[in-house]
């Protein structure tokens, strides 16, 4: 998705997505250590929702945010910021461009790069 956002030229869009992952890292932020833990799901699962953003970063190329909700074989569910994940049989991705663009500013007291108004 940044490859093609960064071919299209995207700076600011809302991405949502559905299908299916046969394995998955998503992550969850720790504000004290300042980083992401990530939960590893190595089995199939269903991608439920996988929402968020693309801004620009501070490198000027595309900057994705997003979010996910996995469905698992047996009803549960893992979910966090969406760290990776390998598809299979597909995902259907839909990308709308916002009218105004989105800048991203990494923010050293956080530890992460958050949207600039």
């Amino acid at each position: 998705m940044t490859e093609f956002a960064n071919r299209e030229g995207i700076d600011g869009a809302s991405v949502t997505a559905i299908g299916a992952f046969s394995e998955a890292r998503v992550g969850w932020f720790d504000l004290v250590a300042k980083k992401y833990k990530p939960i590893v799901v190595k089995e199939q699962s269903e991608v439920l929702s996988l929402m968020g953003d693309v801004a620009q970063g501070d490198d000027g190329k595309a900057s994705l945010h997003l979010h996910a909700v996995l469905g698992l074989q047996d009803g549960s569910l893992k979910g966090g910021h969406f760290l990776a994940g390998t598809v299979q049989p597909t995902l259907e991705v839909t990308i709308t461009e916002t009218i105004g663009h989105l800048r991203r500013k990494k923010r050293a007291d956080l530890g992460i790069a958050l949207i600039s108004i």
